[in-house]
């Protein structure tokens, strides 16, 4: 093959992947119109990624009007992610703010070893308040008994299904229940608790919303998702927190009607791009984001991490809050 006849072929695969990247990205903009349309809105840092590999490789072959196209792709794709990584709030005051500790995790329906995410919990009690599970089938239940010394204070619905739930806290809950609104297929918790030196108790919400792998499953997740959205806006005796695997990531259009309609801040470090599902090699980095944070403005981010692997598909998330 001649040099020429390989830029060639170089330029046609490069064209190739600009245009799927517009087909993606076209379809990303009808979110809300379908719902598979909506699948593609979740890949929008890949896009804008793979659209600028195309520019420097179309604009050292001299393809001007790919080229022009892939610059397009980049500023469209791209502007979403400079806007989240601006950072909205200011730093905490650390050293004179008390502390809040939430764990949670989608420990996955097969987990094959819960004692090795009990173990973890106990490792590491002294500093989590609040650990939320997912997906936390019957071969639970013996294992979650071992640390109620540690955690006494446990709502547990527990079921071999992808929704079974629990919420260990080492605070006193003034009030909680298993939520089954809009439906009872998919179960949430709500409680209020009780924090040290505050006056105002925490509403804690934990959710496992339903994978958009259909019209109706997408339907019921973003149902879900406004009931608690309601919940938390119309909360007036206690400071809403939202936690849990959301099935969608920060860049779906339904992710920030969620923060308009809660009125709660996405509580993360300026960086979007911890990603916490699928786990591949023992990290999330080629994954995507869809296990979140969510808290009352007035609750600032001390820190929020992710990992490490505990043996599910997803990766843990801890987020501290100030109060």
């Amino acid at each position: 093959m001649t040099n020429q006849n390989f830029q060639h072929h170089l330029a046609k695969r490069m064209i190739a992947l600009t245009m799927l990247v517009l087909i993606a990205t076209a379809l990303s903009e009808m979110a809300t119109a379908h719902w598979f349309a909506e699948l593609f809105s979740h890949f929008t840092p890949y896009y804008a990624v793979l659209t600028l590999f195309c520019v420097l490789g179309l604009a050292l072959l001299r393809s001007w009007r790919w080229t022009a196209v892939a610059i397009a792709l980049v500023l469209w794709n791209g502007t979403p992610l400079v806007r989240a990584l601006l950072p909205k709030d200011a730093p905490a005051t650390i050293a004179t703010t008390r502390q809040f500790t939430v764990f949670h995790f989608n420990v996955g329906l097969h987990h094959e070893s819960p004692q090795r995410i009990i173990s973890y919990l106990a490792r590491h009690a002294r500093e989590i308040d609040v650990a939320v599970l997912l997906e936390t089938g019957n071969q639970f239940d013996v294992a979650l008994d071992e640390i109620k010394g540690l955690f006494p204070h446990q709502i547990q619905h527990l079921e071999n299904s992808p929704f079974g739930i629990a919420l260990l806290s080492k605070h006193v809950i003034d009030s909680g229940t298993v939520a089954l609104q809009p439906s009872h297929l998919y179960p949430h918790i709500e409680t209020t608790i009780k924090l040290p030196g505050r006056g105002k108790p925490l509403a804690l919400y934990a959710v496992h919303a339903p994978p958009p792998i259909s019209r109706d499953m997408a339907e019921a997740r973003n149902a879900k998702l406004m009931v608690i959205a309601n919940k938390a806006a119309a909360q007036e005796k206690a400071t809403p927190v939202v936690v849990g695997d959301f099935n969608l990531t920060p860049w779906s259009p339904y992710f920030l009607r969620f923060i308009a309609k809660s009125g709660l801040r996405d509580a993360r470090t300026p960086h979007r791009f911890d990603h916490t599902w699928p786990v591949i090699f023992d990290n999330a980095t080629l994954g995507i984001a869809i296990d979140h944070s969510f808290a009352h403005p007035t609750l600032p981010l001390i820190k929020r991490t992710i990992g490490p692997d505990l043996g599910s598909d997803h990766l843990p998330v801890t987020v501290t809050l100030g109060y």
